[in-house]
């Protein structure tokens, strides 16, 4: 969530701006509780459209509406990634499909985000003042730099080595200053369009997509559904065409162990198989999932971790270079002439 009202409203104001986390959540939990309660959904779902902002509230609406007209859950929520998340997508059809919604939806709302948003903004912060530090450090190796080395030249003196140094990475420097307006632009065209920014981060999720899906597997388990059988209705409503082939396969031969330790792991598949009761392997498959998630969210704090100082430090140095480059000759120009 943005950290100022102003940025939020025009946030928000974006044409291609999707719901956010907090919003899938609720409509997925209204979902929910309507399916436990055994109350209808559309009433809930348009009271709940008031207090939302205008675009999803008219969102939300349409799918009140086609709810009250009698299609399935399973249907409206089908690509209706405006509206819901994708792992809510996904969450929502696989629950309407094995009845089991409510238990599907509290599992997939204790699920944590990989990357804490506190990580999140530290990087963007990074990036704004890393653009604005390019312009400036292009503008001082176009313009500035090679004025004191033609100086130096011209009174005759030895460049030192921060100014030999600062030349030679003026020409990088500019260069990635030259970029900064195209990954400006970039930027906003990914504020812009919601497809494209699905598109870039899909093939860094592929773990959490897969810990959630055995997450589903792991409540379909301790319901008393058979592994194969939950696995192949999974797979029909998973996204990812990747894990849903791994899911098939697991369907179809659910017999040979290779196809569950591909997915939860050799030696998981092994203390799966030596279970007294199937319906025990729940906490199995529910356990490996968050030991999955655990290792991705490590991942993604040791690369946010270490992105930013190495980011700092980057630019750290290269402004002591410039610096040094700039004051050293001027030092040596003011004795010269004293």
């Amino acid at each position: 969530m943005p950290l100022f009202p102003l940025t939020r409203r025009l946030w928000n104001a974006l044409p291609g701006r999707a719901c956010s986390g907090v919003e899938s959540a609720s409509i997925l939990r209204i979902l929910a509780a309507c399916a436990e309660a055994g109350v209808a959904a559309p009433p809930m779902l348009a009271a709940w459209a008031d207090s939302q902002r205008p675009r999803q509230a008219k969102r939300v609406r349409r799918i009140a509406e086609r709810l009250a007209a009698g299609e399935s859950l399973e249907r409206v929520v089908d690509g209706n990634l405006a509206t819901l998340l994708d792992e809510h997508v996904v969450a929502a059809r696989f629950g309407e499909r094995t009845g089991l919604l409510p238990q599907v939806v509290a599992a997939a709302m204790k699920r944590e985000a990989v990357l804490s948003w506190r990580y999140r903004v530290a990087i963007g912060y990074l990036a704004v003042v890393l653009v604005m530090f390019l312009g400036v450090a292009g503008f001082l190796s176009l313009r500035i730099v090679p004025i004191y080395a033609k100086i130096i030249d011209e009174f005759g003196m030895q460049r030192p080595a921060s100014l030999e140094l600062a030349s030679a990475m003026s020409g990088f420097v500019v260069l990635a200053s030259a970029m900064v307006p195209l990954a400006v632009a970039a930027a906003v065209v990914l504020l812009v369009s919601r497809r494209l920014r699905r598109r870039c981060a899909w093939p860094l999720q592929a773990g959490e997509r897969a810990s959630a899906a055995m997450e589903m597997l792991g409540v379909a388990v301790a319901a008393g559904r058979p592994l194969h059988e939950a696995a192949g209705q999974l797979a029909e409503v998973q996204s990812d065409r990747r894990l849903a082939r791994r899911l098939a396969r697991l369907a179809t031969h659910s017999d040979e162990q290779g196809p569950l330790a591909r997915l939860i792991g050799r030696v998981a598949a092994e203390q799966f198989s030596t279970l007294a009761r199937p319906s025990d392997g729940g906490w199995l498959l529910t356990a490996v999932a968050a030991r999955r998630r655990e290792r991705c969210r490590r991942r993604w704090t040791l690369a946010a971790e270490l992105l930013v100082p190495v980011g700092v430090v980057a630019m750290g140095l290269l402004v002591l270079v410039e610096s040094l480059a700039v004051l050293g000759p001027l030092q040596d120009l003011v004795g010269g002439l004293s």
